[in-house]
């Protein structure tokens, strides 16, 4: 695999660790739906990169 795709990868795995701590902490949510919102949003942030390194392998 290309870089690249390391790169998207970890923008999405870096997102959903967010998105897990923030659902922990929160009150009015739960750690799953947290960790499914930050998934998503890491996934769309660093797709581009992931398709990129898809592509070009």
């Amino acid at each position: 695999m290309p870089d690249v795709f390391w790169v998207g990868f970890g923008i999405a795995a870096f997102c959903a660790l967010v998105g897990l701590i923030s659902g922990a902490r929160s009150r009015s949510t739960r750690t799953l739906t947290g960790l499914a919102i930050g998934t998503y949003l890491g996934v769309m942030a660093g797709f581009p990169l992931l398709a990129i390194g898809l592509a070009t392998s």
